[in-house]
Order: structure tokens, then C-alpha cells, then sequence
């Protein structure tokens, strides 16, 4: 199961992969660090537990806070390094949908076992 760890300040500060039957630490979740249309945020990247989902500073914050030096050569990402990068944002978004239907699952779970339950009582 791939989770997202947060630190005291509920800052994003990494992922890892652990077991489906392992405890989940207490500062980790399996929500993914993306915005609304599932894409990925800007540093810093702030968890919050009461609401389950994670925002980023804005392009511009982060720009300013990030300025280019302009003596520095950017390099442009390899076609390797874009087609992992899209594939570690298609596994995010996968793992996020898988658990909103094992969710939906318990969920008819439960309403199945709660109908039998009262047409057995009628």
C-alpha cells in the first residue's frame, strides 16, 4: 500500500510502500498529495487530518519563494523521467480510487447486511 507521511507541522515529507496488512503510522495516510483534478501541489504541501486532504502554495508562492538563478541551465526532464513521473501520478490517483471503492464496498456491505437483516424481521 503506498502512504504519504507528514510531519509534526503536518508538512508532506515523503512516500513509502508498506504491506495491505501493515499498521498505518500515525503520521501517514494513503490519501494522495493532489489537488481536486488530480494533480499534484506545490511546496509546501500541508496535510489536514479534519478534512482528509492535502493543499499546496500556489505556482506564483512558489515561484517566489523558488526563484531561478539566472545562471542556472535548466534542464529539461529525459522521456524516462517524464514517463515515471506519469506513472507515479497514475499509481496516486489508481491507489486513491481503489480506496474510495473499498469504501463504497463496505458501505453496500453494511445496507446488504442491514436489508436482510430487517426483511428477516418482517
Amino acid at each position: 500500500m503506498l502512504i504519504y507521511y507528514y510531519d509534526e507541522n503536518n508538512t508532506y515529507t515523503h512516500s513509502d510502500l508498506i504491506g495491505d496488512d501493515a499498521v498505518m503510522p500515525a503520521n501517514a495516510t494513503k490519501v494522495a498529495p493532489l489537488d481536486g483534478n488530480g494533480a499534484g501541489l506545490y511546496e509546501p504541501i500541508i496535510w489536514h487530518p479534519e478534512t482528509q486532504t492535502w493543499t499546496g502554495a500556489t505556482k506564483e508562492e512558489y515561484d517566489t519563494a523558488h526563484p531561478a538563478d539566472p545562471g542556472t541551465n535548466i534542464q529539461q526532464p529525459t522521456a524516462d523521467q517524464t514517463a515515471q513521473a506519469q506513472q507515479m501520478l497514475t499509481l496516486a490517483k489508481l491507489t486513491n480510487q481503489v480506496t474510495l471503492l473499498q469504501s463504497t464496498v463496505a458501505t453496500l456491505m453494511l445496507q446488504n447486511a442491514a436489508n436482510k437483516e430487517e426483511k428477516q424481521n418482517v
